[in-house]
């Protein structure tokens, strides 16, 4: 994201220059009126970017990073540390670039007054709202350290759901790629040297052999084609992901998937369950809590149907259960009927716990049963091309073979 300096004018005069890392001047701006600050200018800080196509893990704190920041920031604040000097500590154990950053910039504003809420706020492409969210009912409540401990129990469990995930598409992405690498080496060495014999031989090629060869042909002849074509295929993905209509294109093609819809509900609903739990825990009320638990839920359609419910329905006293009774396709009724008993029985926060663990064990079961029949099919699927691959090779052999007969 962009980086903007800013100088504004507080109430009783005193003029700030700042800086903010955000999309736009608009969020500059609207950041600024939120902390009731007058603009006086705003400009985008040009910088000079070496190596623009870096990977962007080199430019992101990891959720690893902010677990053991919220965690050691509550233990030190737990001991009598004052945050500016828990922050210094957090500061020198450093290690990587990015989290340097950020805890400069933060201590600096730390020591102008600022709470620690407002001073992570100005970096949102690193710290979520939910994450921004917590910290603020901590510091209003005067609950800080209960707060932090909270953020990293909540992102503890976000990073165990990213490796469950990662860890079950490992083995099937190393075979598809190594099946690739066989596919392309047999479709760009052997063949082109196998139609040679082909052509001299005068064989008449079956039609499936006859399609290889064609593609083997263009490959060879229309070598930096194929590449550009495949480049170009990549960034349309990547900025495909990277915008809301693309990651909801992309997300309706998967929920269309017969063994990955399950997975992706689920998934949604552990980040529902759990970030609602967090953010009520913390005193948010229910509709500010519903904004930002469908900020990030991940999960374009639950978002839009989150942020509905928080507007028209949650805001006119329709009670959440019964809201989430009127969309079944995405809430189950074990949830929503769940839901409605604890708003019943004033045990909501507990509810929503039980609902984030018992989901959380179906993301086990589901991503168990997904690698039980993936593997299978995968290998079964690269036996099959590998196979017709060697078959359209044979054919025409056999047929020489008959010739010569």
């Amino acid at each position: 994201m962009p980086l903007f300096t800013f100088v504004a004018s507080k109430k009783d005069g005193t003029i700030i220059e700042e800086e903010i890392e955000t999309k736009d001047q608009a969020s500059v701006v609207a950041y600024l009126e939120k902390h009731d600050y007058f603009p006086v200018s705003v400009k985008e800080k040009k910088t000079r970017r070496v190596l623009s196509l870096s990977l962007s893990f080199s430019r992101t704190i990891t959720l690893l990073e902010k677990v053991t920041f919220a965690r050691n920031l509550a233990l030190m604040i737990k001991s009598g540390i004052g945050m500016a000097e828990a922050v210094s500590i957090l500061l020198e154990d450093a290690e990587r670039a990015p989290l340097k950053k950020v805890l400069t910039k933060v201590k600096g504003d730390l020591e102008k007054g600022l709470q620690l809420s407002s001073a992570l706020a100005t970096f949102p492409s690193q710290f979520s709202t939910v994450f921004i969210s917590l910290l603020g009912a901590g510091e209003a409540s005067g609950n800080l350290e209960s707060s932090l401990m909270q953020i990293a129990t909540q992102l503890k469990k976000e990073n165990d759901l990213k490796k469950k995930i990662l860890s079950a598409m490992a083995y099937p992405a190393i075979l598809v790629s190594l099946a690739l690498g066989v596919v392309a080496l047999l479709v760009t060495v052997v063949l082109p040297r196998v139609s040679k014999i082909f052509t001299q031989a005068h064989v008449k090629l079956p039609i499936l052999t006859r399609i290889l060869l064609g593609i083997s042909d263009f490959v060879a002849n229309q070598f930096f084609a194929t590449l550009v074509i495949i480049a170009l295929l990549v960034v349309a993905v990547v900025l495909a992901r990277r915008s809301s209509a693309g990651r909801r294109a992309l997300q309706a093609l998967l929920i269309k998937t017969p063994l990955i819809a399950p997975l992706m509900k689920k998934v949604a609903l552990v980040r529902f369950t759990g970030t609602l739990h967090s953010l009520m825990k913390a005193g948010v009320p229910l509709t500010k809590a519903l904004e930002i638990t469908a900020e990030s839920v991940g999960n374009v359609s639950y978002r839009y149907v989150l942020l509905d419910i928080a507007k028209n329905e949650i805001s006119k006293g329709i009670s959440l259960g019964m809201a989430l009774k009127q969309r079944p396709d995405h809430f189950p009724h074990l949830t929503s009927n769940m839901i409605v008993v604890g708003e019943k029985s004033g045990n909501l926060e507990n509810v929503l716990e039980n609902l984030s663990s018992f989901y959380e064990e179906e993301v086990d079961g589901t991503i168990k049963s997904l690698i039980t029949i993936l593997e299978p099919a995968l290998l079964l699927g690269i036996g099959l091309i590998i196979g017709a691959i060697a078959l359209s090779i044979v054919m025409p052999i056999y047929q020489m073979i008959n010739v010569v007969r």
